[in-house]
């Protein structure tokens, strides 16, 4: 069949109701609810209690003993210190030996709490708030090219100034508000903030866009109630996962740490998909997790700062691979239900998406990227010749929107 017939038919085809697709509910077949004749995730499954043992690297130096955030850029590991720290940040190998210190220009550490990143910045969240009386929160923001030509180990930034919209009690708080915060990322041109609520044990998701004002108004999207307080978070953009990293008080401040493991939601919607939480250890195991970064669709690595109490806990830095949870997830998610909208499926040569895409990817059921097109499309028509036989799925990054494909034999 030629590319003139594929349009016509594709036109046809889309007319028809294809009501095979209009099943809501679980579709995590690891889920204790799974219902295996859903197709569109409608963010009920419900999980078993989940333990995982992160694997230990080793401790991590003493110049990061206040670590309390964690990215993975340019094949490196980027972290900090928080209050008292200085305005520094460190570049690290996989082993958490340091490579570089990068002091942080027209900056001060009042409290450093969280690290992020965009194509083209790095994002350091002077944010820390555990008194709830802070009225001078803001964002750095850095270059990355800065980073990577700066040849004396400093770099300017520039201040984004903030406020909780919702904010109107500023003392006789201590550690018994909403208003702290240690976790956000980069998503859409917008910084997502995660707080962390002391009084309540949600997290609360707020928003602030990257340009257009001099003092931002955070605004609210939605809270999620996640039994413990939230330190930080990292966003996995082409497969749409989220890690939230926690700790929580047991009683006679004996804290044990979990990860919410966040898939399988609506765009920019991030608490409305599944929420698997994953008990990682006790502070005797993992000491006080601070930082969490995804390095690809599976793994990642998780850091903690010292613990100087009744005993003396050093930092440390473990990596995870969470494959088992999510190996099934990579071939559900809540946007299945518009994967006839490109055809013919299965294919062998040539795919035919319903507009034209800005930008896309295609992913194998590993999760594994295994094209991109940063480039503007001249039509709605995908070589897809080159692919070997198999399962694969179609992003279109502009709408947030993910097809599933099936691959035949040329």
């Amino acid at each position: 069949m030629d590319i003139k017939h594929f349009r016509a038919f594709f036109v046809l085809f889309l007319s028809y109701n294809v009501s095979i697709f209009s099943q809501i509910g679980c579709t995590d077949p690891q889920a204790s609810n799974f219902d295996p004749s859903a197709s569109i995730n409608d963010g009920s499954c419900v999980y078993g209690t989940t333990n995982y043992s992160p694997n230990l690297i080793g401790d991590l130096p003493f110049n990061l003993n206040e670590n309390s955030g964690l990215i993975y850029w340019n094949n490196k590991l980027v972290s900090f210190n928080d209050s008292g720290g200085g305005n520094k940040i460190y570049l690290l190998d996989s082993l958490g030996n340091i490579l570089q210190e990068i002091t942080i220009g027209n900056s001060i550490n009042i409290d450093w709490e969280a690290i992020a990143q965009s194509p083209d910045s790095i994002f350091i969240g002077d944010f820390g708030n555990n008194s709830g009386s802070r009225q001078n929160l803001c964002i750095y923001s850095i270059s990355k090219n800065d980073i990577l030509n700066t040849s004396n180990d400093s770099v300017a930034s520039n201040k984004l100034e903030f406020q909780y919209v919702d904010q109107t009690i500023f003392s006789n708080q201590f550690e018994n508000h909403n208003y702290d915060c240690e976790a956000f990322f980069f998503d859409n041109d917008s910084l997502h903030l995660f707080t962390k609520n002391w009084e309540n044990l949600y997290t609360s998701h707020y928003v602030i866009p990257t340009s257009g004002s001099s003092i931002y108004s955070a605004a609210i999207r939605d809270s999620f109630f996640v039994d413990g307080l939230i330190t930080d978070v990292t966003l996995d953009s082409i497969n749409d996962k989220i890690l939230l990293l926690g700790y929580k008080n047991n009683g006679s401040n004996f804290y044990t740490s979990f990860i919410y493991l966040l898939f399988d939601y609506t765009s920019g919607n991030y608490f409305s998909g599944n929420k698997r939480r994953i008990e990682i250890g006790s502070m005797l195991e993992v000491s006080q997790t601070e930082g969490i970064t995804w390095i690809d669709s599976l793994t990642g690595f998780i850091s903690s700062e010292e613990i100087s109490s009744l005993i003396t806990i050093a930092p440390k830095l473990f990596s995870f691979d969470f494959t088992s949870y999510l190996i099934n997830s990579l071939s559900q998610t809540n946007l299945l239900s518009k994967s006839y909208k490109v055809f013919p499926n299965p294919v062998s040569e040539y795919l035919i998406t319903p507009s034209i895409l800005k930008r896309y990817s295609i992913i194998d059921h590993t999760g594994k990227v295994i094209f991109e097109n940063i480039n503007h499309m001249s039509n709605p028509i995908i070589d897809v010749k080159f692919l070997k036989p198999g399962n694969y799925f179609l992003k279109d990054h502009l709408n947030s929107q993910v097809h599933k494909f099936v691959k035949l034999n040329n």
